[in-house]
């Protein structure tokens, strides 16, 4: 295995790993062990967080993060964050009860994932739950995702963030654009990948007040 630039994520052949303290799969991924030290596959297909790093992102990652993921699901990527952010917290936010089932379940192994059955575009709702947040991860396809991404931003004051854009217009481009205009107004540094290598209409953009 070797190490990257984001704790407890490594790569080894073509794949990349995170490293972990549960050896169950949580949903069918692969478990290799490595000198006595457990690490799960985290697959590109599965994950646009995945799938950024993979094409060439490096987000900036802290072992001791305090982490907003918006859009939770049920849990996949947010699996994977808790093993990067070992000494940290992840509050994940997911409006679906369905999805909010598996969430919870996974939270009884994961003593740092945070579940919360909450509306993201009303991030006043789970501020008494949180102390701190250091970074906003956000998967929501909506329209209005760029909205509730600053509305939250701007009630928690994060440095840094990375949403996961889907894109809607047929004219995306001029799209696209606008929604990073309204991202300037706020943050000092934007970077964007194109992943729809492995997710259809997605982009990868990543913030900063640095």
């Amino acid at each position: 295995m070797k190490g990257t630039s984001i704790p407890n994520l490594f790569e080894e052949g073509n794949s990349l790993y995170t490293l972990t303290k549960f050896g169950k799969p949580v949903y069918g991924e692969r478990i290799v062990i490595r000198n006595s030290r457990m690490y799960r596959e985290f697959s590109p297909l599965r994950s646009k967080l995945s799938s950024s790093i993979k094409l060439g992102f490096k987000p900036e990652f802290r072992e001791e993060d305090h982490l907003l993921y918006l859009g939770a699901s049920t849990g996949t990527t947010a699996s994977h964050i808790c093993d990067i952010l070992s000494e940290g917290e992840i509050y994940a936010v997911e409006f679906s009860p369905v999805s909010m089932i598996k969430l919870s379940e996974l939270a009884k192994s994961r003593e740092n994932l945070i579940p919360l059955l909450l509306d993201a575009s009303k991030p006043e709702q789970y501020g008494p739950f949180i102390d701190r947040v250091d970074i906003i991860y956000q998967d929501i396809a909506q329209p209005n995702q760029i909205d509730i991404f600053l509305k939250n931003a701007k009630y928690y004051s994060p440095k840094r963030g990375i949403i996961m854009y889907k894109s809607y217009s047929m004219r995306s481009d001029a799209e696209l654009k606008n929604e990073l205009n309204k991202l300037k107004k706020y943050f000092k540094n934007i970077s964007m990948k194109n992943i729809e290598r492995y997710h259809k209409g997605h982009y990868a953009i990543f913030v900063s007040n640095y």
